[in-house]
C-alpha cells in the first residue's frame, strides 16, 4: 500500500507519503520540490502496521491534506477561493496547484525544465516571450510530465492583443503535453490589466486539442466565446469576467460536458458588457444539462437578486453540494427566496452582499454551511450597490 498526499495554502506547499511493506511502514514528508525526510517504523505484525498507517492517513486528511495527482480530486477540492476577486499566486495554488498536486512557479528558460511543478508563463511590458517560452518548454523532456499550465499576461505592450495566438500555440504543442489536465488562461492582476480589458477569444480549440483536460479556468470577458462547448472529460469550468456576454451563457446552455462537476460563472455588470439574463441560465438551472454537477457558482452579478430567486426554485439544487452567489449585489429581496431552501445543499456562499443583519441571522438557521460575510464599509441599505469586479 502506498498513499501520496499534498497540502497547499497561502503559506504552505507540503507533501506527505506513506508506504506499507510487510510489518513496517515508511513515511516521507517535506516541502514540495524537495527530497523531504523519511522515517521507518516496525510493528509486531502486518495487521498492526496497516492499522497504524490507516490512522496516520486519516489524521492527515483531517488536517486538510488531499490526494496527489495519482488520484483524482473530489468536487469539494475544486472549490475556488471566494475572495478577494483578484486571485493572486498563492490562491492559484489552491485553484490549479491543488488540483494537480503541484506547486505553481514562473517559467525561466535559463533554468532546466522541471517535471515536479506547474509552470506559469507571462510577458512583461518590454517583451512578449510567452509563445517563445511555451515552445521552449514544449521541446523539453519535462513537457511529457506536465499536468498544468498557467498563462498570465500574453500581450506585452499591446494591451489589445487577444488570446487567440496563445490558444493556437497551446493547441499546436498539445502532442508534447500528453498528461496536461489543467489550464488557467488569463492569470493577470490589476497591475497588468484590468479584468474588463483582457481580450479573450474562442476557447474551443483548447477543448479540441486536449481530450484529457479536466480543469479550464479563464479570466476576462472581452470577445470571450466557446463555439463548440463539448468535451468528454472536463470536470471543472470557471470563467471570470466583469461582464459576461449573453452569447457565452447561451452557448453553455447547449454544452455537452457529461462529466462536469464544477461550473463557476462571473456574470458581471451591464456597465462592462454583462448582458446574460436569468432566462439564459435556465438550461443550467434545469438540472438536465450537467448530470454530475456538484458546485454551481453564479458570481459577481448585478442581477444577483433575480438569480437567487431563480436558483432557489431550480431543479439543479437537488444534485448540488454548493451554491455560490457571492461577489454580487444580493439584497434582502433575493435572500428571502433562499430561506426556503430545502435541497440537500452542504454550502451556500453569499460573501459580498447587501443583506440585512436580521435576514443573515435567519439564513444561519439553514442546515448548511453559510458564508454571508461582507467587506468592511458595505451597508445593507446602500442604494449604490456594486459587484466585486466590474472594470
Amino acid at each position: 500500500m502506498k498513499r501520496e498526499l499534498v497540502y497547499m495554502d497561502a503559506k504552505s506547499s507540503k507533501f506527505w507519503n506513506i508506504q506499507l511493506e510487510g510489518n513496517s511502514h515508511t513515511v516521507t514528508y517535506g516541502r514540495i520540490g524537495s527530497a523531504g525526510q523519511s522515517s521507518t517504523k516496525d510493528f509486531a505484525s502486518e495487521e498492526l502496521a496497516r492499522k497504524d498507517a490507516e490512522k496516520l492517513i486519516k489524521e492527515k486528511l483531517g488536517k486538510g491534506y488531499v490526494d496527489a495527482a495519482s488520484e483524482a480530486p473530489t468536487a469539494g477540492q475544486l472549490l475556488a477561493v471566494a475572495f478577494p476577486s483578484v486571485i493572486h499566486k498563492e490562491e492559484i495554488q489552491r485553484n490549479v496547484g491543488t488540483f494537480v498536486g503541484q506547486r505553481v512557479i514562473e517559467y525561466d528558460p535559463e533554468k532546466p525544465a522541471r517535471s515536479d511543478v506547474a509552470y506559469r508563463f507571462r510577458s512583461d511590458y518590454d517583451n512578449n516571450p510567452v509563445l517563445e517560452n511555451l515552445a521552449h518548454f514544449a521541446a523539453s523532456d519535462a513537457a511529457a510530465q506536465c499536468s498544468a499550465l498557467v498563462i498570465g499576461a500574453w500581450h506585452g505592450d499591446d494591451s489589445q492583443a487577444d488570446s487567440s495566438d496563445v490558444i493556437a500555440a497551446l493547441a499546436e504543442h498539445a502532442p508534447r503535453f500528453p498528461r496536461l489536465v489543467a489550464i488557467y488562461l488569463g492569470d493577470m492582476t490589476y497591475e497588468e490589466n484590468e479584468m474588463s480589458w483582457i481580450q479573450q477569444s474562442d476557447l474551443s480549440p483548447l477543448l479540441d486539442a486536449y481530450p484529457q483536460l479536466q480543469l479550464l479556468r479563464t479570466r476576462g470577458g472581452e470577445n470571450l466565446s466557446i463555439s463548440r462547448p463539448q468535451h468528454a472529460n472536463l470536470r471543472a469550468l470557471a470563467m471570470e469576467t466583469g461582464g459576461m456576454d449573453a452569447s457565452v451563457v447561451q452557448s453553455l446552455g447547449k454544452a455537452q460536458f457529461p462529466n462536469l462537476e464544477y461550473l463557476e460563472l462571473w456574470l458581471g455588470t451591464e456597465d462592462y458588457g454583462g448582458t446574460a439574463t436569468v432566462e439564459d441560465l435556465q438550461p443550467i438551472l434545469s438540472g438536465k444539462l450537467f448530470p454530475k454537477l456538484k458546485y454551481l457558482g453564479l458570481r459577481n452579478s448585478d442581477k444577483a437578486d433575480a438569480v437567487a430567486v431563480a436558483a432557489a426554485q431550480a431543479p439543479v439544487l437537488q444534485q448540488l453540494e454548493t451554491l455560490d452567489l457571492s461577489l454580487g449585489t444580493l439584497s434582502d429581496e433575493g435572500a428571502q427566496a433562499l430561506l426556503g431552501l430545502k435541497a440537500p445543499l452542504k454550502r451556500l456562499n453569499l460573501h459580498h452582499n447587501y443583506i440585512s443583519s436580521e435576514l443573515v441571522r435567519q439564513l444561519k438557521d439553514l442546515p448548511l454551511s453559510l458564508d454571508a460575510t461582507n467587506p468592511s464599509g458595505m451597508e445593507a441599505d446602500d442604494e449604490d450597490r456594486y459587484v466585486a469586479v466590474g472594470e
